[in-house]
């Protein structure tokens, strides 16, 4: 299963997207919010894995796949995630007209193809997006877990960023830069550190972006440990 968008997917989201909310800036949200999800999902992975085993090192007794298969289970619960906090995020803050809460459909469509999704990843998404925020955190951290034990090293202040990370994404994708800078000041309460790269000063950045110096918009390992 591939979780990349082609340039045809992503053309064809666009086009749907304009179709389902009566909108004329499909190609512009598509392309952002793909962007940013994908650069979410990728730097995340490495934190809980890339950077877990270069730093503390794993146990081989708990692999139970191949690295390549590890990372695939793991980048879809990544995405499963993020596509209910996305979801969340553009309902709570009416990015557009969906009283029959389509637009969840819709990304699922986009990020995963819902003809790929099986039982158990479906019921995993209506479970985030009936959770409470807390509840969302919990049960990714623990699905993660599950799927990646070494995911349980990586510093418990990521597991606190990344639900506001992606509400960034979204409200960037959507042109909200106020709000954007609101979750980036939410994520500062957790790591104060967030402030203090000299390249990016910590603001949110375009979605296709990410700081070479501290990591912005996921933080590299030393950073998120100037929290501990």
């Amino acid at each position: 299963m591939s979780l990349e968008q082609s340039t045809s997917r992503r053309n064809a989201a666009a086009k749907s997207f304009d179709k389902r909310f009566e909108r004329t800036d499909g190609e512009r949200v598509t392309g952002s919010l793909c962007d940013g999800l994908t650069v979410l999902r990728n730097a995340f992975f490495q934190r809980v894995s890339e950077d877990v085993q270069s730093r503390i090192g794993m146990d081989s007794m708990l692999m139970s796949v191949s690295p390549l298969k590890a990372e695939e289970i793991c980048k879809m619960e990544i995405e499963l995630f993020q596509v209910a906090e996305a979801a969340l995020a553009t309902r709570n803050h009416a990015y557009v007209d969906d009283p029959d809460h389509r637009f969840v459909e819709w990304l699922t469509e986009f990020r995963l193809g819902v003809a790929q999704l099986d039982v158990k990843h479906r019921r995993r998404l209506d479970s985030y997006i009936s959770g409470s925020s807390r509840e969302r955190r919990l049960q990714f951290t623990n699905v993660l877990a599950e799927v990646l034990p070494e995911s349980r090293r990586a510093p418990l202040v990521l597991y606190r960023l990344q639900p506001a990370a992606v509400w960034i994404v979204t409200a960037v994708a959507f042109g909200d830069h106020r709000q954007a800078s609101e979750y980036r000041g939410k994520q500062r309460f957790h790591l104060p550190a967030i402030d203090d790269c000299h390249q990016c000063q910590g603001r949110p950045l375009e979605n296709s972006e990410q700081c070479g110096t501290c990591g912005n918009p996921v933080w590299k390992f030393d950073w998120l440990t100037a929290a501990d």
